[in-house]
């Protein structure tokens, strides 16, 4: 009952969102939590969350804010992250993406995500990923998270895993580098007890010396983390480094994360204002 009071206000403020998105002409696919409570566990009150997220294209991510503030969303001036924005309403807070995490990382294509992606039930003109997108997803926000996870989140790949298109997985993965991040989510699952993940594990096209890399050091501490506290930022930051396919993206991506953890740096501007306009400008 407890999860179930906590998700209705969830609910409610997505379908606020929703409607407000939809009116603006925004397509917004609605991932993780809220669409696993329909997509997983068909059940409102299944597991509690703490927000609602939401991705965008970033084309349209100065829209998608107008919109929610003029539906009475209030935005975090002091967000600082990189690929997304935070708006709050009645006490319910919204994670805006226009990215599931940086490019340095991975080499996604959103654009190829709301091509395949399917009409959802939670809200008039939501849009849900594509049952293949949603488990390679699901392993991006397992390498978001440093692999520190719940043992929910394993629950949920497991039930991904079952409804994907393994072959496709393992192409989409590597045109997207993110193989590390499929091989370690799988290994794991494996090691967990799933036969079928373990043999899957193994067919992802990587050299061996690299999966033993990922065994040795981000899959040993999958396995010691489940339902413990977050890392320190150091470990974070060296698992997070670990699992990126390409090297040279390793030097991007290190100095980038450092700069965005610093306490001195500002926050962003929202895309809709000149600010942020005129900063865009300057990096293309």
């Amino acid at each position: 009952m407890e999860a179930l009071a906590n998700n209705v206000p969830l609910r409610r403020t997505l379908k606020e969102a929703a409607s407000a998105l939809l009116a603006a002409g925004v397509q917004a696919i609605v991932y993780k939590g809220q669409d696993y409570l329909e997509r997983i566990y068909g059940d409102l009150g299944a597991r509690s969350m703490a927000d609602v997220d939401l991705l965008v294209q970033e084309r349209d991510l100065g829209a998608a804010e107008q919109a929610l503030i003029d539906a009475g969303f209030i935005a975090d001036v002091d967000c600082k992250l990189m690929h997304e924005r935070k708006f709050c309403k009645d006490g319910v807070a919204i994670d805006l993406h226009h990215a599931l995490l940086q490019q340095a990382r991975m080499r996604i294509d959103h654009g190829e995500l709301f091509a395949r992606a399917v009409p959802s039930s939670l809200g008039t003109g939501l849009l849900a990923l594509e049952a293949t997108d949603a488990l390679l997803v699901h392993c991006v926000n397992q390498t978001v998270k440093g692999y520190s996870l719940p043992a929910s989140s394993y629950v949920e790949l497991q039930a991904l895993f079952a409804r994907a298109d393994m072959g496709e997985a393992v192409r989409r993965s590597a045109r997207y580098q993110m193989l590390s991040a499929l091989y370690t989510s799988l290994a794991a699952l494996g090691e967990l007890g799933h036969s079928r993940a373990a043999l899957w594990a193994e067919r992802v096209p990587m050299p061996k010396r690299r999966k033993l890399a990922l065994r040795a050091i981000v899959l040993r501490f999958a396995l010691g983390a489940i339902a413990r506290e977050t890392p320190s930022r150091a470990t974070m930051l060296a698992l997070k480094a670990t699992l990126i396919d390409d090297p040279i993206a390793v030097l991007r991506f290190v100095p980038t994360w450092a700069f965005w953890q610093t306490p001195l740096k500002a926050p962003r501007a929202l895309a809709r204002s000149p600010e942020a306009n005129v900063a865009r400008d300057a990096v293309n």
